[in-house]
């Protein structure tokens, strides 16, 4: 499911994110596979991950994949403590933060 902006931004935790890329566990490879590959936007082209963020209360994962568009990500949303993907967002930095697309 595409997450809003405002549902987005609400997977945002307030106490911050820990970066566990090095670290971090799948909680269910067959499902985030599947996820992923029925949801990806051909638009982005080839993705891989690049970070994994988990929220301090452990309550979230950021699971985040570079694409072939400059400062634009993939980011799918794992609410860790039920187990289920929440959806993903596609996080466009260039339109966010007003970064310059050259």
């Amino acid at each position: 499911m595409l997450l809003s902006e405002d549902e987005f931004k609400s997977t945002l935790s307030s106490e911050g994110f820990l970066d566990v890329t090095e670290t971090a566990e799948n909680f269910d490879g067959k499902n985030f596979d599947e996820y992923v590959n029925n949801n990806l936007n051909n638009e982005l082209g080839n993705m891989h991950i690049d970070y994994v963020y988990d929220a301090k209360d452990r309550s979230l994962r950021h699971v985040i994949f570079t694409t072939r568009l400059k400062n634009v990500h993939y980011v799918v949303v794992i609410n860790l403590k039920n187990k289920i993907i929440l959806g993903h967002y596609i996080l466009n930095l260039n339109k966010e933060y007003g970064i310059s697309e050259k």
